[in-house]
């Protein structure tokens, strides 16, 4: 089983002690490591799931080629999961040049992240960071989510996130200057 694999590289020590390097070394090890780690990340098994989503955050680098065969699979089991999975995800995601297609498939699904005003404020924030960073390459829909960045989807958040948000609002107006960085 892939949580095997996890709980033999962690070897009871505090998963924060891990190092990105000896991450690394164990997708480096074995090819089917990496595959079997992105098959648990876009799984639910409780406690395990969202590290393992964790773990390949850690390790990827922006446009990591290892990972275009499963980015639509990750996408696709963005939703149903709990809010710091979802947000673990998403920041995989967000490191991949992605395709129109999946950039539909993600759209729909930030959107409703980012509406859910009662999911943590992390989450909505890489939901949002999402959804301005496909408004850029699409100028057309910037009108149509103007109305997410509204006080009523912002209010709930943060603070240090409502005012990251608050700030790329008024530096830009939805005008193609947003600059958020995953």
């Amino acid at each position: 089983m892939y949580i095997e694999l996890l709980k033999i590289f962690r070897n009871n020590r505090c998963w924060s002690s891990i190092k990105d390097d000896e991450i690394n070394l164990l997708f480096n090890k074995d090819k089917a490591n990496f595959r079997k780690i992105v098959s648990l990340a876009t799984d639910n098994e409780k406690d395990y799931s969202w590290r393992a989503a964790w773990l390949l955050t850690r390790a990827l680098v922006k446009n990591d080629k290892r990972l275009a065969p499963y980015i639509l699979k990750i996408i696709k089991s963005i939703p149903g999961k709990n809010p710091g999975h979802q947000r673990e995800l998403l920041k995989i995601v967000g490191k991949i040049k992605l395709s129109k297609i999946q950039e539909g498939y993600l759209l729909d699904i930030c959107v409703n992240i980012w509406k859910d005003i009662t999911t943590q404020s992390g989450t909505r924030y890489y939901a949002i960071v999402s959804i301005l960073n496909i408004s850029k390459r699409y100028p057309d829909i910037k009108k149509e989510i103007n109305y997410l960045l509204e006080d009523y989807f912002i209010k709930t958040l943060s603070p240090g996130i409502k005012y990251t948000i608050l700030k790329k609002k008024a530096s830009s107006e939805l005008t193609g200057g947003f600059k958020i960085k995953i």
